[in-house]
């Protein structure tokens, strides 16, 4: 197989897992971004709540760590909540230049078994995301 045609499968295995056939839908605005979840990512675990956020930027935002050199205006994440004290948690995400999500700029993936959990504060679009999550499906037991 030419390297040519390797170097589109290597840049999949190495992005976060957004993909497939997703409905956005809107949770709410924060001034600088509005943010959708994608319902059936949804997945619990005992107190914990894991979901697919999208954060549609209204202007170029700067990469953190690039200097200035890199713009995005679209984010998806993975985030963690915590249903019994209301923390959170982003496991992984990925920044696309482009509105649509397909100029890559750059991805993160943090080791989950050392997430540095935050507080959701109080009347925050965190806080939404915390609360709707963990309404949305029961609480399952977690596994040993």
């Amino acid at each position: 197989m030419p390297i040519l045609r390797l170097i589109p499968i290597v840049a999949l295995c190495c992005t976060p897992t957004f993909v497939g056939a997703v409905t956005w839908d809107k949770i709410g605005d924060t001034g600088l971004a509005s943010v959708y979840i994608d319902k059936d990512s949804v997945r619990r675990s005992g107190s914990e709540a894991r979901a697919a956020l999208e954060w549609r930027w209204n202007s170029p935002t700067e990469v953190p760590d690039s200097g200035g050199a890199k713009h995005y205006r679209l984010e998806r994440q993975v985030q963690i909540s915590n249903c019994t004290n209301g923390g959170y948690a982003v496991a992984e995400g990925a920044r696309y230049a482009d509105a649509r999500g397909t100029d890559l700029v750059s991805s993160y993936k943090y080791d989950e078994r050392a997430l540095p959990y935050m507080e959701a504060r109080p009347k925050t679009i965190r806080e939404t995301i915390v609360q709707q999550v963990c309404k949305m499906l029961p609480a399952t037991p977690k596994k040993p």
